[in-house]
C-alpha cells in the first residue's frame, strides 16, 4: 500500500452543531501533524458532507478513520457500508482502519482534559470516563478493559459510567472506595453536544465536578488518528 495516503474521518454525526465542530478541530490538529497530507472530514447521519459527498472530493487512495470510541453497532455495521459507498463513488481505493477505540490513547487523552483543569493525579482522586454508552453493552465494557490493562499511576481508581448500556453514574460512585476524597468526571465523548450536556446534569446533581471540553481538542486523539491510519501502510 502506499504510506500516508489521505484520511478521511468518518464520524457519526448529530443534529447538535458542536459535534461536527469538535470533529472538525480534530481535523485540524490531524492536519498540523502530517503537513502536506490530506485531511477530510464526513458523518453518517444528519448533515452533509455525506460518504457520496467526500466521494467526489478524494484525490487519491485514502485510509478511513471512524471517529468512534468503541466498536459498537456503527463501526460494525455502518462504517463498512459507508467504505463501500466511497469506494464506487469514488472509484479509489479506500481502506478502513479500525475505530479509535478501544485504545489507551484515549486514556492519556482524558489526563490531557484533566491536565488543562488544574486536576493532577492523587491516590485519593477517582476519575470516572462518563460514556455515551450503547445497546451492545460489550463495546462499552471495552473502555474498562482499556483501563484495566493501562492502569493511571498515581491516581485512585478510574471507572467507566454510562449514559445507556453499562454502569450507571450512580453505580459507579456506590462502588468507589472510602479512600477517595474527590471524583472528577471526563466525558468520554469525541465532541461536545446534548449527550455531554445530560453527563454534565448527572455529575451536578451528584456533586461530582466535570472537567471541561471532550476527547477531539487533545493532542493525544490527534495521535491516534495518525497511528490508525498509518497502522494499514507498509
Amino acid at each position: 500500500m502506499t504510506p500516508r495516503r489521505d484520511i478521511l474521518l468518518l464520524a457519526h454525526g448529530s443534529p447538535d452543531p458542536r459535534h461536527a465542530a469538535g470533529v472538525e478541530e480534530l481535523a485540524a490538529h490531524v492536519r498540523a501533524r502530517t503537513p502536506g497530507r490530506a485531511v477530510h472530514t464526513a458523518y453518517l447521519d444528519h448533515h452533509p458532507p455525506s460518504p457520496s459527498d467526500a466521494a467526489t472530493v478524494l484525490a487519491g487512495p485514502t485510509v478511513v478513520v471512524p471517529v468512534l470510541l468503541t466498536p459498537a453497532f456503527h463501526a460494525k455495521v455502518d462504517v463498512p457500508s459507508a467504505v463501500a459507498e466511497l469506494s464506487r463513488g469514488s472509484g479509489l481505493r479506500i481502506d478502513l482502519a479500525a475505530p479509535l477505540g478501544p485504545h489507551s490513547l484515549l486514556l492519556d487523552a482524558a489526563e490531557e482534559l484533566l491536565a488543562a483543569e488544574g486536576v493532577r493525579a492523587s491516590p485519593t482522586t477517582a476519575v470516572i470516563l462518563y460514556a455515551a454508552g450503547s445497546s451492545d453493552s460489550a463495546a462499552v465494557l471495552t473502555v474498562a478493559e482499556t483501563i484495566a490493562a493501562s492502569p493511571r499511576r498515581g491516581w485512585g481508581p478510574w471507572a467507566v459510567a454510562a449514559l445507556d448500556g453499562g454502569s450507571s453514574l450512580d453505580d459507579v460512585l456506590r462502588g468507589l472506595p472510602d479512600e477517595v476524597e474527590r471524583t472528577v468526571a471526563v466525558s468520554f465523548m469525541v465532541a461536545e453536544g446534548v449527550l455531554r450536556d445530560r453527563m454534565a446534569q448527572a455529575c451536578g446533581r451528584h456533586g461530582v465536578t466535570m472537567v471541561h471540553g471532550a476527547l477531539a481538542r487533545t493532542r493525544a486523539v490527534a495521535e491516534l488518528v495518525l497511528e490508525r491510519a498509518d497502522s494499514l501502510t507498509v
